[in-house]
């Protein structure tokens, strides 16, 4: 009996036949997947010290459609690098001075969310923010600064690369994506106008910084994040205190869930690559799908996808170390619970936005 396998061409038309009738959720999944997988890979081979920042990098800025993508990379990589090049200059006049890190945290983090609230460039406003944070930090613990204009500089180059990565992932799958794209309406509309969410956001970060200091800064930059995270909100109708308390219910409830998955998995994994790697896949997959659903589900996938991150990809590639995925988790449980404290507090003095 002759058996006929079927030629190389064949085979890359129905790969492709497939994919094309795969579902918009899948897409998204897989375009995540390969896009994080990438950036992490050359990340090593480039010998980078911080993989998750390309990692992170790669996923943030995601979208099936390529100018949304060209877009908000370029508000990442922009934000980064006039963040790194302002705490740069700072760093030579004021280092491993606690009180001015407190200090420059709550001023840089209120400016940020006000900015954002306002400006179309809000995303370049937060990464330039959590960027100025970071160097900040980092030269509480090493104030030479060669060794800041290296940690900047790297952080900028994790950032390009996983931009870069994402624009090409997303340019692959350009052909696949373009039949499904809805057409873009801009929004003309006016900013809302929320001024308590810069003090808010500064006050919550006058009292954070201290505690992570008590802590050495371990998981600083999540915990900056996950306050300005919580307090940039989209245009809605819903009243302003009813957001933030679903923001931070979810922001809690994804990391929570990714970690505490995470925690079980990781002791299997034994730093054996193919299966981190498809742990990690899986759990992005997860995510994706999750934050594609419905809006009450959707924000808690992503922040499941982003912890996911920040837990598998450390600082050493197939690193499982369980501590720094704890440390990790607690630091943004200290922003959400601060935030919880900051906004009772608001509401007892009946002040609203």
């Amino acid at each position: 009996m002759n058996t006929s396998f079927p030629s190389p061409t064949a085979q890359l038309k129905q790969w492709l036949s497939r994919l094309a009738a795969a579902t918009v959720k899948e897409i998204f999944a897989i375009q995540v997947i390969a896009a994080v997988l990438v950036s992490v890979l050359l990340s090593d081979l480039a010998g980078f010290d911080y993989p998750g920042w390309a990692a992170l990098s790669s996923y943030a800025v995601m979208n099936t459609s390529v100018k949304a993508s060209t877009v908000r990379a370029f508000n990442r990589v922009t934000g980064t690098v006039l963040g790194g090049v302002l705490a740069l200059l700072l760093s030579t006049y004021l280092i491993q001075d606690a009180a001015f890190l407190v200090l420059f945290c709550t001023i840089v983090g209120g400016v940020a969310v006000w900015r954002a609230d306002v400006s179309r460039w809000s995303y370049s406003w937060v990464l330039g923010a959590v960027t100025s944070m970071m160097v900040m930090a980092e030269a509480q613990k090493n104030s030479e600064f060669r060794h800041l204009l290296r940690f900047t500089f790297n952080r900028i180059e994790e950032v390009v690369l996983g931009c870069a990565v994402c624009i090409a992932v997303t340019l692959l799958f350009y052909p696949v994506n373009r039949r499904r794209q809805a057409p873009h309406q801009e929004s003309h509309s006016e900013p809302p106008r929320r001024p308590l969410l810069p003090l808010q956001a500064g006050i919550t970060l006058l009292l954070v910084t201290p505690i992570l200091l008590a802590f050495q800064l371990t998981g600083f930059w999540q915990a900056m994040v996950s306050v300005l995270a919580v307090f940039i909100l989209p245009s809605s109708a819903q009243p302003v205190q009813q957001q933030i308390g679903q923001r931070m219910q979810q922001r809690l409830y994804g990391c929570m869930a990714a970690t505490l998955l995470s925690l079980l998995l990781l002791p299997f994994m034994h730093s054996y690559p193919p299966v981190y790697i498809a742990i990690l896949a899986a759990g992005l997959w997860l995510g994706c799908h999750l934050q594609q659903r419905k809006q009450s589900i959707s924000y808690f996938g992503r922040q499941f996808t982003v912890a996911w991150i920040i837990v598998f990809i450390q600082e050493s590639l197939w690193l499982t170390e369980p501590n720094q995925a704890v440390m990790r988790c607690v630091s943004i449980l200290i922003a959400i619970i601060t935030i919880g404290i900051v906004m009772a507090v608001f509401r007892w003095l009946k002040l609203s936005v």
